[in-house]
C-alpha cells in the first residue's frame, strides 16, 4: 500500500484471486520494489504507518529462509580503543572516526554498547593460535556493536561498508561485533589485551549447526539484554531480527517448571531469532563453536559482512577451490588423514569434511560414537566422492 491510490499491477490481481483471499488483507508495495500481500484485520486505508510497519515485519517472518550454515570466520587483532568493566555488560569505546561519532551518546565521542558476560577461554591448541587469542588470556567476552547503529541512515552504512570491504579491522569490529580478550591475575584483577574482528574467511573458526533451539530457554537470556539487533545485511535478508552469544558451558534456566538447566555449548555459540525473544520462530537456531578451527582453505559458504540490505543477493560461495588430485602442488592433501595412505573417497556427514579413504571411513563409522578427524563432529552418513 502506497500513500496513493494506484491500479494494481495484472500479476497481483490474478495472484490474488488465485489465492482467494478475503477482504482483510493489506496490500502494499515494500521497500524493495515489490508487491506484498497479507491477511491483516487493520484497515488498509485508515492504517497507522507502526500499524504498517507491523504488517510488513509480519509478512517478513512468513517469508524467512533457514539459515544453513555459519562461518568459518577469521579473527584478526583490532586497535580499537574500548573500556569493559567485569562487573558491567557496558562498553564504551572512542568514536574513532567521523563515519560513527553518530553514535556518540555524549560529548567526549563516545559509543556505548553491551557486551555478554566474561568467561573463561575454552578453546586450546590450534583453535586458539588460528583464532589469535594472546598467549596469556584467560577470559573474554562478546561485544555486540554500538546502540543506534541499525538506526544509522544508508549513506552512512555504505561508509561503513567501504571501510570495512578495504580492510579497516577496527570498523568491522563497531560495525559487527567481536571478542574481547583479558588477562586475570592471583587478585582477581582483569587487564584487557585485544580485541579481535570476525572477518569473512575460507578458513578459521568452524560452527557446529545449525541446532534447533528451545525457545523456554529464551527468556533467561533476555531478561539480561542479551539478545541484540541483527547488523549483518545477509542475516537480516534471511529474516533473522535478534541475535545473542552464548558463552562456554553457560548454564540456561528454563521459563517450563520442571525442565533441567541446558548448557548448549561448550565453547560458546551464537543464537539467532526470526521473531522477538516472547514470539517463538520455528527457524530459531542456534550455532556451537567446534573445538578444532579450519586450518586449510576450503571452498564453502561465507556470510559477507555488509550493513546494506540487499533481498535478491545470496549468501556467498567462495571462489576457492581444491586443485587437481594430479597436480605435484600439495598432492598430500588428498590422502586420507586417518591411514596417510589411500586417496580421499569420502565425505563425512554433517560436517561435510571430505578426508577419510573408504576404509578408514567405514572402520571409524563402526565405532560408538563416530567422529571426523578433522573437527570432531560426530558424522552419521558416509558419502562417496570422485576425484
Amino acid at each position: 500500500m502506497t500513500n496513493t491510490v494506484q491500479k494494481l499491477p495484472t500479476k497481483i490481481v490474478r495472484a490474488i484471486i488465485a489465492e482467494n483471499l478475503s477482504p482483510d488483507n493489506v496490500i502494499y508495495y515494500d521497500e524493495h520494489q515489490s508487491w506484498v500481500y497479507t491477511r491483516c484485520s487493520v484497515d488498509p486505508i485508515n492504517t497507522s504507518q507502526q500499524s504498517l510497519n507491523e504488517v510488513q515485519s509480519s509478512s517478513l517472518i512468513q517469508n524467512a529462509r533457514p539459515l544453513e550454515s555459519l562461518g568459518p570466520f577469521g579473527t584478526q587483532p583490532t586497535e580499537i580503543s574500548i573500556t569493559i568493566e567485569p562487573d558491567e555488560v557496558i562498553y564504551r569505546t572512542k568514536s574513532f572516526n567521523m563515519i560513527l561519532s553518530d553514535l556518540s551518546q555524549d560529548n567526549d565521542g563516545e559509543c556505548l554498547g553491551q557486551h555478554a558476560p566474561l568467561a573463561p577461554i575454552t578453546l586450546h591448541g590450534t583453535a586458539r593460535s588460528v583464532s589469535h587469542i594472546p598467549h596469556d588470556a584467560t577470559h573474554f567476552c562478546w561485544v555486540y556493536p554500538p546502540v543506534g547503529l541499525t538506526e544509522l541512515c544508508k549513506k552512512t552504512k555504505k561508509s561503513i561498508d567501504k571501510k570495512v570491504a578495504l580492510g579497516d579491522l577496527s570498523c568491522t569490529f563497531l560495525a559487527f561485533g567481536g571478542f574481547v580478550y583479558f588477562r586475570i591475575n592471583k587478585c582477581n584483577n582483569y587487564t584487557m589485551l585485544q580485541a579481535n574482528a570476525l572477518v569473512k574467511a575460507d578458513n578459521g573458526l568452524v560452527f557446529h549447526g545449525p541446532h534447533e533451539w528451545q525457545s523456554a530457554y529464551t527468556a533467561h537470556l533476555a531478561k539480561n539484554g542479551r539478545f541484540q539487533d541483527v547488523t549483518v545485511s545477509s542475516l537480516i535478508d534471511l529474516g533473522i531480527k535478534y541475535y545473542c552469544f552464548i558463552n562456554p558451558h553457560e548454564n540456561l534456566c528454563s521459563s517450563i517448571e520442571g525442565q533441567p538447566v541446558w548448557a548448549p555449548a561448550r565453547n560458546g555459540g551464537f543464537v539467532y531469532l526470526y521473531g522477538s525473544p516472547g514470539n517463538p520462530h520455528p527457524l530459531d537456531r542456534y550455532f556451537s563453536i567446534a573445538d578444532a578451527p579450519i586450518t586449510e582453505q576450503i571452498s564453502t559458504q561465507v556470510m559477507p559482512f555488509s550493513l546494506i540490505r540487499n533481498p535478491h543477493k545470496t549468501v556467498e560461495r567462495s571462489s576457492s577451490s581444491l586443485p587437481s588430485p594430479s597436480s605435484n602442488v600439495d598432492k598430500d592433501r588428498f590422502n586420507c588423514s586417518i591411514c596417510l595412505d589411500r586417496t580421499i573417497q569420502c565425505i563425512l556427514i554433517p560436517c561435510k569434511h571430505m578426508c577419510a579413504c573408504a576404509e578408514c571411513a567405514q572402520m571409524i563409522k563402526k565405532k560408538q560414537n563416530s567422529r571426523c578427524p578433522i573437527c570432531r563432529q560426530t558424522f552419521t552418513e558416509v558419502w562417496n566422492v570422485f576425484l
